[in-house]
C-alpha cells in the first residue's frame, strides 16, 4: 500500500512538469517592430511568448505583431546582448531617482529568421527579461539545436581621453533623413562598418546630441539617436571611438570585404550625455537600422567660406 502510494504522488509530482515541458510560456518578452507602414521608427510592446512543443509551433501573443510559426519554418535563431542607461523617471526623485537614472541596463535580444507559407523570409526581433534569458536560450538549444548562434566577440570597450582624437573638437551639421534610406553593400577591396544609434524612446529618433564614430584620425560616421551611417575603410589596424561628451572605444583589425557591426549605445550619467561603442551581430544591428533614420553629415561651414 505505501509502494502504491509512493507511485501514485510521483506521477502525480511528475505530470505538471512533463505538461508544462510541451507548452512552456514566456511572459517576460517585448516585441520590437516599426509604428506603422508609414513610420519606420521602433517601438518594444510587451508580449508573451509561446514554445507548444506539442504543436511544434513558436507563438508570440500580440495583437498589433503577432508571430505563429511552425518549428520547421524557423530558419535562424541570433542570441545577442547590448546595453542602455536607463533614464530618470519623472515619478522618482531625490536620491533614490538619482540611482535609477545611473543604471546600466542590460538588454536581452532574440532575433529569429523564419519561412512564410509564400516562400518569403522575414526577421522577428524579441527583447528577452534578463531573468528569462538564460531559461530560453536553452530551450531555444533544445528545439532548434545548430539554427541557434550566440553572439558573441572578443574586442573590449575602454575609456579612450578625448584629447587624444584629431576630430574630437571638430564642428559637423547633422541631419536625419526621414525619406532615403540607403543600405550598406560589401566592397571587396574595403572593410565596412556600420553604426548605429538605437533609439530609447520613438519620440527622440531623429533628435539628441551628436555621437562622433572614430575611426583613428577621422570621423567617418556621426549618428543622434535613432540614426545610422557607415563607412568603408582601407584594411588594417583601427582605434573605433564613439565620441559625446565622452570617448569610448575598441580595438579591431578590419578585412577587406568583410563587414563590421556596431551600436553607438546612448548613456546618462549626472543628465550629461555619454556613450560607449560595442560590436554586435549583423542581424541584431540591421534589424535596428532598418528601423532608423538615415544620417547625413558634413563639416559645419565657418563664418566666411
Amino acid at each position: 500500500m505505501r509502494r502504491w502510494l509512493v507511485l501514485v504522488l510521483g506521477t502525480a509530482l511528475l505530470a505538471p512538469a512533463s505538461a508544462g515541458a510541451q507548452q512552456q510560456m514566456f511572459p517576460d518578452v517585448k516585441v520590437r517592430f516599426s509604428k506603422s507602414d508609414k513610420d519606420r521608427v521602433l517601438v518594444n510592446k510587451k508580449a508573451d511568448l509561446v514554445l507548444d512543443g506539442t504543436a511544434r509551433r513558436i507563438m508570440v501573443k500580440h495583437k498589433a505583431a503577432p508571430l505563429d510559426v511552425g518549428y520547421d519554418d524557423v530558419q535562424r535563431i541570433v542570441f545577442d546582448t547590448s546595453r542602455h542607461f536607463r533614464q530618470h523617471s519623472p515619478l522618482i526623485g531625490g536620491v533614490v531617482g538619482a540611482a535609477v537614472a545611473s543604471r546600466t541596463v542590460t538588454d536581452q535580444w532574440c532575433y529569429l529568421e523564419y519561412k512564410t507559407t509564400e516562400g518569403a523570409t522575414r526577421p522577428y526581433l524579441l527583447q528577452v527579461a534578463s531573468g528569462s534569458a538564460d531559461s530560453l536560450r536553452n530551450s531555444m538549444r533544445s528545439i532548434f539545436g545548430d539554427r541557434v548562434e550566440i553572439a558573441e566577440f572578443s574586442e573590449p570597450d575602454t575609456a579612450i581621453e578625448k584629447a587624444t582624437l584629431k576630430e574630437a573638437s571638430a564642428k559637423f551639421e547633422v541631419r536625419a533623413d526621414k525619406r532615403n534610406h540607403p543600405m550598406p553593400e560589401l566592397k571587396p577591396d574595403q572593410a565596412l562598418v556600420v553604426a548605429v544609434c538605437p533609439t530609447l524612446t520613438p519620440e527622440g529618433a531623429g533628435r539628441g546630441p551628436l555621437f562622433k564614430l572614430h575611426a583613428n584620425d577621422r570621423v567617418v560616421v556621426i549618428n543622434k539617436e535613432g540614426t545610422y551611417g557607415y563607412a568603408y575603410l582601407d584594411p588594417g589596424e583601427y582605434l573605433l571611438v564613439s565620441q559625446c561628451e565622452n570617448a569610448n572605444g575598441l580595438k579591431i583589425a578590419l578585412e577587406a570585404g568583410r563587414d563590421y557591426y556596431f551600436f553607438q549605445n546612448m548613456l546618462f550619467g549626472a543628465m550629461t550625455p555619454k556613450t560607449d561603442l560595442s560590436r554586435h551581430s549583423k542581424e541584431l544591428v540591421m534589424y535596428e537600422l532598418n528601423g532608423a533614420y538615415y544620417s547625413e553629415w558634413r563639416p559645419k561651414l565657418q563664418a566666411g567660406e
